[in-house]
């Protein structure tokens, strides 16, 4: 979720990891690092199973993972991040079931299954309640139009996508009610908004998180074989409209709430995570995002891939909770979802040069038959495996 916010300094865990970074940049060829990045553009279920492996061991027990599990300084962020680890894990397992049969398949599915029950449990979204002072998921449920009929765009966003997509695998099953209730509500938001934009927490807007609704709300359609809903039109319109910086084709990181007038720059950590959740909803926009990410951000330095976080112009910015730690301007969770963006357009050079980095940057830890990356931590693992895994355009037909 997007949120402007510094990054907390100092942490021991920054500091060995840009140390292993500069160490191993300037001392390991990038064609060690990238050799298994063809088996995993590829879909190798060899490579796929190994990380799969490792999140079902953070997930499966759920209790065992906490917001204080991830010590960023702030309650929001550490809640944000569960619940993102919980959201991207189920992606990444609902991902694999689709490209697989038989057991394969229904182990991913109640792989993801554990992740969805986690995702909705009151102490998962509690960080998201306290900001608004209501339940996302009781909101679904209130008087349409109604002062509680509002907002929590990213949290019923992230979690109907989820859900929809747990839906095309399991067209019934004990979710079903709840991925059609969030559906209708982010309909209702989206509509009902004066700019087309809905509000993640009271008075922030973020159209990153609004592509997240919209990708929901595509999935849903085609789980339920409805006609496409009003409300994802209008949704694209306004990404299209006032989403998009025209000088850069990035997505501007926040918007107003009365007129959707740019209250952030445009930088590449949103438009790399958009760009994946609208490969679900829209792919001439996803493209177009990935395409001004490739255009204006990306880089190599000796063979290694990554994203700049700030567009030319704007350098210097500092990481926050969106962007991750920014090394000499390059962002890491940009260079992250944009492996998925890359995988998603079929990209096989820039996916390449972005995994050769990410194995060089995430110190991955093979053992005992799972794949963990050790700079990361359990939501690193959980980004990774969703965007390694990340659907071909037009493959969730």
């Amino acid at each position: 979720m997007a949120e402007e916010a510094a990054q907390k300094p100092g942490s021991t865990r920054a500091l060995v990891a840009l140390l292993a970074f500069v160490l191993g940049f300037a001392t390991v060829p990038h064609r060690v690092m990238e050799r298994d990045a063809s088996r995993w553009f590829d879909g190798d279920p060899a490579k796929t199973d190994l990380l799969a492996a490792g999140l079902a061991r953070w997930t499966s027990s759920p209790s065992e993972l906490a917001p204080a599990t991830f010590a960023t300084g702030s309650s929001r962020f550490d809640g944000e991040w569960l619940f993102a680890t919980f959201m991207m894990s189920a992606m990444g397992f609902g991902q694999v079931a689709w490209e697989r049969s038989g057991q394969a398949r229904d182990e991913s599915i109640a792989r993801m299954e554990t992740c969805l029950d986690a995702m909705l449990e009151p102490r998962v979204r509690v960080f998201e309640d306290k900001a608004w002072g209501n339940d996302a998921l009781a909101s679904v449920d209130a008087a349409p139009g109604s002062p509680e009929d509002r907002g929590h765009v990213a949290y019923l966003g992230y979690s109907g996508l989820a859900l929809s997509l747990h839906r095309m695998l399991r067209p019934s099953s004990r979710f079903v009610d709840r991925e059609e209730a969030i559906a209708r509500a982010l309909e209702r938001r989206i509509e009902a908004s004066p700019t087309g934009f809905v509000e993640t927490y009271p008075g922030e807007v973020y159209p990153v998180d609004n592509t997240a609704a919209l990708a929901a709300l595509a999935l849903h359609t085609r789980a339920t074989g409805g006609a496409p809903s009003p409300a994802l039109r209008r949704g694209l319109a306004a990404v299209q409209r006032s989403g998009v910086d025209p000088a850069t084709g990035l997505l501007v990181q926040a918007v107003t709430v009365a007129d959707a007038a740019p209250r952030d720059a445009a930088r590449a950590s949103g438009t790399a995570l958009a760009a994946y959740f609208l490969s679900f909803a829209d792919e001439p926009t996803s493209r177009s995002l990935f395409h001004a990410l490739e255009k204006s951000q990306f880089r190599t330095v000796l063979g290694f891939g990554g994203m700049m976080e700030y567009p030319p112009g704007k350098r210097g910015g500092r990481g926050d909770v969106d962007s991750g730690p920014v090394f000499l301007g390059f962002g890491v969770s940009a260079s992250g979802f944009a492996l998925g963006a890359s995988r998603v357009h079929g990209d096989r050079e820039t996916f390449t040069a972005l995994y050769a980095t990410a194995q060089l940057f995430g110190a991955p830890l093979d053992e005992d038959g799972t794949l963990t990356y050790a700079t990361g931590g359990p939501i690193g693992d959980a980004i990774l495996f969703a965007m390694l895994t990340a659907p071909r355009a037009g493959r969730l037909t």
